[in-house]
């Protein structure tokens, strides 16, 4: 089997980078003729396309890392928009202010064909589909009317199999530091339930004779909780680039499964680039 789309608290730094896109991509490049501006008034319409790279953990508590290419997409119709976020798609479907709300569909979390020997030798955790609700607010003009400060809250549960759910807290600070630049910093926390922890971070007997690692049983609890920075350039009204870069720390019984403990790394990094065209 091949390589599996990772968590996506990875990508969470695209999809906030593109939130802030729209005003930076156009503040050094306003239409001066006045049909132009008519023009622009009218069109409701926002689409942006793209590619990038991310170098992360092999597998959620790995020490091994690879880079994994990812695609970019946002489709705006005033304030819903349609976007994809690392391997899945996200809709606000609330036209309100700086209210969100709408449906996620993701595909991965799976484990499988990872670079350490032991772990690999654990049964396989087949990729699958994982379909949730996300609802935020943000508020602008928090010290300035250049910043913004968001608050978003994620629930995700496994469509097939029996593979648990998880819930995600997250704050975001965004500051459109110069005309073309914007810079976003952000933390979150997720809690993982049983079913979830049972899957992905216990080792049962059999799991236990094949790799040799200590049989262990997870408990439900706070997964981990993570640290983010992002910033994205628009190098003309079009065109834009973007990196990013966070941490995040394993807890409780996800930090000391032997997956883990033995295998990998409580603490997880990951870093990457981004270039998209907007028309």
């Amino acid at each position: 089997m091949g390589k599996t789309w990772k968590a996506p608290f990875y990508f969470a730094p695209v999809a906030i980078a593109l939130a802030l896109a729209p005003s930076a991509a156009r503040a050094d490049d306003k239409p001066k003729d006045p049909a132009a501006k008519e023009t622009a008034a009218e069109s409701r319409w926002r689409v942006t396309v793209g590619a990038g790279a991310i170098y992360h953990p092999d597998y959620l508590g790995s020490d091994e890392y690879e880079i994994q290419p990812f695609p970019v997409l946002k489709v705006e119709y005033d304030n819903l928009y349609v976007e994809t976020e690392g391997p899945g798609l996200k809709a606000n479907v609330i036209p309100h202010g700086g209210f969100e709300f709408g449906p996620i569909v993701k595909y991965g979390e799976g484990r499988d064909d990872v670079e350490d020997d032991v772990v690999d030798r654990l049964p396989e955790i087949d990729d699958e589909f994982w379909v949730g609700l996300f609802a935020g607010y943000t508020e602008k003009g928090i010290f300035g009317d250049r910043d913004s400060l968001g608050v978003e809250i994620e629930m995700m549960w496994a469509a097939s199999d029996d593979n648990g759910s998880t819930a995600t807290l997250g704050v975001t600070y965004g500051l459109q530091a110069t005309q073309r630049l914007q810079l976003s910093i952000g933390t979150s926390a997720t809690y993982a339930d049983t079913d979830y922890a049972d899957t992905y971070y216990s080792v049962d007997v059999p799991g236990a004779l094949a790799s040799g690692l200590s049989p262990y049983t997870a408990g439900d609890g706070l997964r981990d909780v993570g640290l983010r920075v992002s910033a994205r350039y628009a190098i003309t009204r079009a065109i834009g680039i973007g990196a990013m870069a966070g941490v995040s720390r394993l807890m409780g019984d996800f930090a000391d499964s032997p997956i883990v403990d033995d295998r990998g790394s409580a603490t997880q990094a990951f870093g990457g680039m981004f270039l998209t065209y907007t028309f």
